[in-house]
């Protein structure tokens, strides 16, 4: 028998490695979840894996973005301050998870973060990006999946 020495982790991941299948839930179910609880009119969803580095290499997070519709007559930011207020009740945390600084409103769902925002070229939209953890270590390309009638369904 050979002495084959266990897998390690890379020492640039988050932490233990997650399966594409993992990376991807960990964004979208909570994705799901948001659009439910908040009603949100969706736009456009988007799913892809991030790179965590400016080389585009692994390690990879996933990442939800997704835009919406203000409701007509409703004041942009007291449904900002709806959208917030139901990720509360799921269990989000106001701030961005430790050692993060992002630009924008930003909630946590332990080391998953959100930003949400209005969207300064149109008055009538918003935005929301959901980042997972850096922990997929696989070789991904650029590619977006469209996920809005998965999350609208």
């Amino acid at each position: 028998m050979g002495s084959e020495k266990p897998a390690e982790r890379p020492a640039s991941l988050d932490g233990p490695q997650m399966s594409d299948e993992q990376t991807r839930a960990q964004v979208v179910e909570p994705a799901k979840r948001l659009v439910a609880s908040a009603g949100l009119q969706v736009r456009g969803a988007t799913f892809e894996f991030d790179s965590c580095t400016d080389q585009e290499v692994a390690p990879y997070r996933g990442q939800v973005g997704m835009g919406f519709t203000f409701p007509a007559g409703v004041d942009p930011q007291a449904y900002l301050d709806q959208i917030v207020a139901a990720m509360r009740a799921d269990g989000w945390r106001d701030g961005a998870p430790s050692g993060k600084q992002p630009h924008g409103r930003a909630m946590n769902l332990g080391e998953v973060m959100a930003i949400i925002a209005a969207n300064p070229d149109h008055p009538d939209r918003g935005y929301i990006e959901i980042y997972g953890e850096c922990r997929n270590a696989g070789d991904h390309s650029a590619d977006e999946q469209d996920i809005r009638a998965e999350l609208t369904s």
